[in-house]
């Protein structure tokens, strides 16, 4: 039983999946995406979720991205463009590294929150769902939350500039602090301290990274969201009408109101790029 009186977590019956990446999340950090990779586009319908750094149009726009229901959602990082920092949208995207919930899978468990008093923040929220689960996983769900602070990259990273080195560059925007916005939200979390995870978190390097702007410690996690415009009853209600911005979500000074996700235990990883 979770330690939230309001938060449920439910074992499904199925195993533990396997997950997938495209690139790999340091090669975005130290931005030297490789050639080979920004030359080739994946379809969004592909996958069931996906989330990181894309760009449905090229990769002067390439930024914080989201696949949800066929569609790949993007904070345009294009300065040249009119929809600079907006959500830009497509089927078709490439990208620098992009973390894969493939199609076909079932979830190893459902989590379900709400309050109408005090929400949970997200850090704890991580902790309960690791705690329960007890594997690395992914989660995917909508929701709604009190606070929210997220921020989206402002360059593509494209120059072998790295981005925890020249944050003005990349963060020309402030960060983002809202209440009270629905929102769909997609997150990988693990524990790099336990040993006997050694080689499920060998692979989880391809997403996962120590965020030095993003000071709560806890869980090792990776989250992002698509806020929207309306609340939506379905993942499946979530269109480019319905969608406003796509952020990294910081752990720090975002809270959870409610929340509907499934939950994806882990077993291994598999390489999209090279899959045939």
């Amino acid at each position: 039983m979770a330690e939230f009186s309001n938060l449920k977590i439910e074992q499904t019956g199925n195993s533990a999946v396997s997950l997938g990446y495209i690139g790999s999340i340091k090669d975005v950090l130290a931005a030297q995406l490789p050639d080979a990779l920004l030359s080739r586009t994946f379809l969004a319908e592909d996958y069931l979720y996906g989330f990181e750094l894309a760009s449905p149009r090229d990769k002067l726009s390439l930024g914080e991205a989201l696949i949800v229901n066929d569609t790949c959602y993007t904070t345009s990082s294009d300065k040249t463009s009119s929809d600079f920092n907006r959500t830009i949208f497509g089927h078709e995207f490439l990208t620098g590294g992009m973390f894969i919930i493939p199609r076909g899978i079932k979830p190893t468990h459902k989590c379900t929150f709400q309050t109408d008093g005090t929400p949970i923040a997200l850090m704890d929220f991580h902790k309960e769902l690791y705690a329960a689960v007890k594997k690395p996983l992914a989660f995917a769900g909508i929701g709604e939350l009190a606070e929210l602070h997220g921020t989206a990259i402002g360059k593509p990273p494209l120059d072998g500039k790295a981005i925890f080195d020249h944050k003005d560059e990349y963060f020309p925007v402030p960060e983002i602090r809202i209440n009270n916005v629905k929102v769909f939200i997609i997150g990988v979390l693990t524990d790099f301290g336990e040993k006997n995870l050694s080689s499920i978190n060998r692979q989880l390097e391809v997403v996962l990274y120590k965020n030095p702007f993003d000071s709560v410690p806890g869980i090792d996690n990776h989250t992002h969201v698509i806020t929207l415009k309306q609340s939506v009853k379905r993942v499946e209600d979530i269109r480019p009408d319905t969608v406003d911005r796509t952020l990294h979500l910081f752990a720090d000074g975002t809270a959870v109101r409610f929340l509907q996700a499934d939950i994806f235990a882990m077993s291994h990883l598999v390489d999209y790029q090279n899959r045939t």
